[in-house]
């Protein structure tokens, strides 16, 4: 497992979606500057300085953009090596195609770890650089710690669709988009038990992330519910990477063509071996 994960830091310099991560996280905290620019007087922030402009983004993050961005990336890092034909030499190394799907997750785990650290960082820089006040001690007290808590939330709610999309080549988009419409629909989940198990709800009710004045809740999420939403999450990923199993193509196990031992015959050769019968 160390090795598969050395192995794909290795490898990562060649792939250009971190490069889409990386905007990604910083098109988070300029929205949400921006659009206390352009919002009308009586929606703006009354005190919209860089604790503000954090909250703003951890929700924004929650909402959209971590699920699309570890959903997309992850599944990206799977169907790299469907796209180069790289995997049906990895598993004759030999890897099963479980430890391969693991290592991959286990990567993109990390990842998501860095993408918080580095959309907190690029916060500040936003309000800094926009003018935003009140920078103090207190930020980085409670908002690194909630970024990256998030970030790690988040990761394990999109775990089922990336495991689920990585399983076929090609299919990371759809579970790109399936991660933005579940992470959109928890607008729609503001009070009682729905509330307490949806796992993108979990995933702010679990940093200590008041969704009061975001969603229109009142109260506090259960922390219990919420880890147990997330257990469950777990559990799933679980099971579907024990049955998962590699293409029937990877391993050559695909259909063959009607001729001599599996090889393909033309139409000339096929009369002539009629012929000869």
């Amino acid at each position: 497992m160390r090795s598969i994960i050395k192995t794909e830091f290795l490898k990562m310099k060649r792939y250009h979606i971190l490069l889409i991560g990386l905007l990604g996280m910083v098109c988070s905290p300029l929205l949400q500057f921006y659009s206390q620019l352009v919002v009308n007087e009586e929606f703006k922030c009354a005190n919209f300085d860089i604790p503000a402009l954090v909250e703003n983004t951890i929700w924004g993050n929650a909402q959209i953009f971590m699920p699309v961005l570890f959903t997309l990336i992850g599944g990206y890092l799977v169907n790299r090596e469907y796209m180069d034909d790289t995997l049906k030499n990895i598993l004759t190394v030999p890897v099963s195609f479980r430890k391969f799907l693991a290592g991959k997750l286990a990567v993109m785990g990390l990842l998501a770890v860095l993408f918080g650290i580095y959309s907190f960082a690029v916060t500040l820089a936003v309000g800094l650089f926009g003018g935003l006040s009140n920078l103090n001690l207190s930020v980085f007290i409670k908002g690194l710690p909630q970024m990256i808590g998030l970030s790690v939330c988040i990761y394990i709610v999109v775990l089922p669709i990336i495991t689920v999309c990585s399983r076929k080549p090609g299919h990371f988009m759809v579970g790109s988009v399936i991660a933005f419409l579940t992470g959109y629909c928890v607008l729609f989940f503001k009070e009682g038990l729905l509330r307490n198990i949806y796992p993108y709800s979990v995933a702010l009710t679990m940093i200590g992330f008041d969704t009061a004045s975001y969603s229109g809740t009142s109260g506090k999420g259960s922390v219990p519910l919420g880890a147990a939403s997330l257990g469950i999450m777990l559990l799933i990923t679980a099971v579907l990477i024990v049955t998962s199993k590699a293409p029937g193509d990877v391993h050559g196990h695909g259909k063959k063509s009607s001729g001599k031992k599996g090889i393909t015959l033309r139409a000339a050769q096929r009369e002539k071996s009629k012929a000869g019968r």
